[in-house]
């Protein structure tokens, strides 16, 4: 029985070992290179007080203007068009906002001696072709002819940026939570505290509907406004509907501790966005389910394996062998030399369950978990803003 359950946690690392290789790929773009920061040298020709520089501008152009810019120096595309390159690049970082489509991409090519700016279509009227190539053949390539990668770089950002901040594009996005929002998350706490209190038997309704009264009063005040006939009704609402959901889960305990744990986990991640570092929600939140998913497929394999064993031992046996032939077919399948052993875990896991899953009552369970993301962002300095759409527009030169 131990060698099962070790096999069962070991394959579950195992897929989580598997995941950990899609999540650091799952920002990249098609030919292998994340949307990390906002300045990416490949080429390591860039110092560290220049990069630091650019990165700063950028940020600051992001934040005023709301467009976004990337700067990319690679040593060769290797025979690649220049042009299919930066547009590929632009589309799978997502450049600029959604809808707006406000992203520029200075990409360098170092060993090849090329260069492009892709401009997206939100900019097109700003950042035109002409005055793209404009800034390659009057500031970019006759730097780089001289070896001043850095200041070509430089001059280019410095152009682009006096470009867009004089076109007009529509404003940055301000603060989503105002004091109506947080009127409505206080109403659904309160709600919540009040649901428990009154499942395990703590609050009586009578001081319940008085203690809703008076929360109803003050988080309309705290919302301001002119619709607080609006507030009214809606504060009420949403703590009857957070009381009803969380004095439910009361009654469920496990459950219930489950669902603040998770909440508990979300409220770190937002603290660590805001003060710390940007973080992706989609695989902070994905991967952990995920893992939570095969953990619960493991452990109803483990709970059939153990009944097919009190059923009959030879039949078990037999099951087991059959898991173990599908193993080492689908390594021998994958060929993926020492790491196929390692990919073929999740393969025989879903095969057992549905071998095991014919014993006892006839009823089986299978599944399999894989999660991936595409979008942008990166828990770096910069992230994806979900534009991306070029025409092809802006300029490319070589010198």
């Amino acid at each position: 029985m131990w060698l099962i359950v070790r096999q069962s946690v070991f394959s579950l690392l195992a897929l989580v070992c598997i995941g950990l290789p899609g999540a650091a790929q799952a920002d990249t773009s098609p030919i292998g290179v994340a949307l990390d920061q906002r300045v990416i040298d490949l080429t390591n020709t860039l110092d560290a007080g220049t990069t630091t520089r650019l990165k700063d501008q950028l940020a600051a152009l992001e934040q005023r203007k709301g467009a976004q810019v990337a700067v990319l120096l690679v040593p060769s595309i290797g025979g690649a068009s220049l042009e299919d390159y930066a547009n590929q690049l632009f589309r799978a970082w997502k450049l600029g906002r959604k809808d707006i489509n406000d992203g520029i991409l200075l990409l360098v090519a170092k060993d090849d001696r090329k260069v492009r700016i892709e401009v997206g279509y939100g900019l097109e009227g700003i950042v035109t072709d002409l005055l793209s190539h404009r800034i390659i053949e009057e500031h970019i390539t006759p730097a780089f002819r001289q070896g001043d990668y850095a200041g070509g770089v430089s001059l280019a950002v410095n152009d682009l940026i006096v470009l867009v901040d004089g076109g007009d594009l529509p404003s940055v996005a301000g603060p989503a939570t105002g004091p109506r929002a947080m009127a409505v998350f206080l109403a659904f706490a309160f709600g919540a505290l009040g649901g428990v209190l009154l499942a395990a038997g703590k609050l009586h309704w009578r001081r319940a509907l008085l203690a809703v009264v008076a929360a109803t009063v003050l988080l309309t005040i705290f919302s301001g406004g002119q619709a607080w006939p609006l507030s009214l009704l809606l504060m009420p609402l949403t703590m009857l509907i957070g009381g009803a959901t969380f004095g439910a889960l009361w009654l469920a305990r496990t459950v219930f501790y489950c669902v603040l744990g998770l909440l508990a986990y979300i409220l770190g991640l937002v603290v660590v966005d805001q003060h710390y570092a940007d973080v992706n929600f989609i695989h902070w939140l994905a991967y952990p389910l995920g893992a939570l998913v095969v953990l619960g497929l493991y452990m109803i394999l483990l709970v059939i394996m153990k009944d097919a064993w009190k059923q009959s031992r030879a039949g078990f046996v037999a099951r087991l062998l059959a898991a173990v032939a599908v193993y080492g077919a689908a390594v021998y399948v994958l060929d993926m030399g020492r790491n196929g052993w390692l990919f073929a875990f999740p393969i025989a896991s879903f095969a057992a369950l549905c071998i095991f899953g014919k014993v006892g009552t006839g009823s089986g369970s299978g599944g399999g978990s894989s999660s991936g993301s595409s979008s942008s962002s990166s828990s770096s300095s910069s992230s994806s803003g979900g534009g991306g759409s070029s025409g092809g527009g802006g300029a490319s030169g070589s010198w």
